[in-house]
C-alpha cells in the first residue's frame, strides 16, 4: 500500500530526503503530492509535511530547512526526544522535532559546506559535527529514526506494507602503501570482531566473508596492486568495486572531493568516514547518492558509509575501549537491519 506525501511545496530537498528515508531505508512505495484536493480525497496511508496540519491526517511540521534554496548558517536549536538531544525542535507534530530536516542536514553534510575553523588543519574533524555534540555520532541515527517514523505509520495504518532488510557485514579492503606496525590492542580487537561477526552472522556466510577478503588479498598481490601510489578499494559480499582508484590517505573534503569523483564519472565511493574517529559522518549505515547542495541536486555518486576503519580503531586508548567500540557499533547497525561498512588495510586483515 502506497504512503502518500503532501506538502504545499515540493522542492529537490523534501523529494531527496523523503525518497531516501521511505523507498531506501523503509522500502515503501510513495507518492509526494502538492494537491491538497487530491490529499483530503485520498484513502489508504497518509501523511502531511509543511507549516500547517491538514484535517485527519498525520502532521510533521517543517522547520524551513528543506524548502530553502540556499546554503546559508543554521541556528539549530535543541531538544529532548527519549534519551537524545535532537536538533531542528518545533512547536507542532507528531514529534518534537523535524526529523526530516535534521536527517537531511545529517545526510548532505550541510555543515561542511559552511566555513569553519579549526587550529589543528584544514580538514573537517569529527568533534566539529553536530553529531559529535549532540552525542549521536556513535549511532546511524537517521535510519533508527527511520523506524520510528516506520511505527508511526503501523500504529496508524497497519494495513501499510515494508520491504525487508537484514543485516550485513561488508568489509572493504585498502592494500597499503607502506609497512606498518599494527599493536597488540588492535590484533585482539580484530579478533574481537571477529567473534562478533560469528553471533551475528549465519556461520557459513561469514566463513565466505572470511575467505573472500583473503582470495581478494591474494589476487591483488599477485597483481602488484599493493606496491601502487594508488591503490582500489574493493567491496566483498556482492558490492560491486568502484570504477576508479582512490587514495587511502585523502582527506574528504565535501564538497570538492566529490565534485572531483563527479567529473572523472566516478560513481561510488567509500570515503564518507572520519579517518580518527569510529561512526557515522553522514548519520547513516545504508548506501545513499550524494546530494550537491551547491546546484541542489541528487548526482549519480553512490556513497557506502564506513562505520570505522583501522586506523580508527586506534583512538580507544584501551583493549576495552576498542571492544566496546566494535560492539556497540556494530549493535547499533544491527538493530535497524543495516549494512556495518568497515574498511581495512592488508596487514591488518592479515592479522586477524
Amino acid at each position: 500500500m502506497k504512503l502518500l506525501v503532501y506538502t504545499p511545496l515540493i522542492t529537490p530537498r523534501i523529494k531527496y530526503i523523503f525518497n531516501f528515508i521511505f523507498k531506501d531505508i523503509l522500502r515503501a512505495d510513495l507518492d509526494i503530492s502538492q494537491n491538497l484536493s487530491e490529499f483530503i480525497n485520498a484513502e489508504g496511508p497518509k501523511l502531511c509535511y509543511g507549516g500547517q496540519p491538514v484535517v485527519e491526517s498525520l502532521f510533521f511540521k517543517s522547520s524551513g530547512l528543506l524548502t530553502d534554496q540556499k546554503i546559508a548558517v543554521q541556528r539549530i536549536g535543541t531538544t529532548s526526544f527519549g534519551d537524545q538531544k535532537v536538533p531542528f525542535p518545533v512547536a507542532a507534530g507528531q514529534l518534537p522535532f523535524d526529523i526530516f530536516a535534521a536527517s537531511f542536514y545529517f545526510l548532505t553534510r550541510y555543515e561542511e559546506y559552511l566555513p569553519f575553523d579549526d587550529r589543528k588543519g584544514p580538514n573537517y574533524h569529527a568533534r566539529l559535527s553536530l553529531q559529535h555534540k549532540l552525542g549521536l555520532l556513535q549511532v546511524p541515527i537517521i535510519d533508527e529514526w527511520a523506524l520510528i517514523l516506520k511505527n508511526i505509520l503501523l500504529k496508524n495504518f497497519p494495513s501499510m506494507t515494508f520491504g525487508k532488510k537484514d543485516f550485513s557485514f561488508q568489509p572493504a579492503y585498502a592494500p597499503e602503501l607502506r609497512s606498518r606496525a599494527t599493536d597488540n590492542r588492535l590484533r585482539k580487537a580484530l579478533h574481537f570482531m571477529n567473534s562478533l561477526v560469528r553471533e551475528k552472522l549465519q556461520r557459513k556466510h561469514y566463513e565466505q566473508q572470511i575467505k573472500g577478503i583473503h582470495s581478494l588479498m591474494a589476487e591483488m598481490n599477485k597483481n602488484g596492486l599493493s606496491s601502487r601510489p594508488e591503490f582500489l578499494r574493493t567491496e566483498i559480499s556482492g558490492i560491486p568495486a568502484p570504477k576508479k582508484h582512490s587514495h587511502w590517505e585523502e582527506k574528504l573534503k565535501i564538497p570538492k572531493s566529490y565534485l572531483r569523483l563527479s567529473i572523472k564519472n566516478i560513481n561510488q565511493d567509500y570515503s564518507m568516514y572520519y579517518p580518527d574517529t569510529p561512526g557515522f559522518r553522514a548519520g547513516t549505515c545504508s548506501p545513499f547518492f550524494w546530494y550537491d547542495l551547491q546546484i541542489e541536486k541528487q548526482s549519480q555518486l553512490k556513497i557506502y558509509p564506513i562505520a570505522l576503519t583501522d586506523r580508527g580503531l586506534r583512538s580507544g586508548k584501551t583493549n576495552k575501549d576498542l571492544l566496546l567500540q566494535l560492539n556497540e557499533l556494530m549493535d547499533h547497525v544491527k538493530l535497524v537491519n543495516g549494512s556495518f561498512y568497515s574498511l581495512w588495510q592488508d596487514k591488518t586483515i592479515a592479522l586477524a
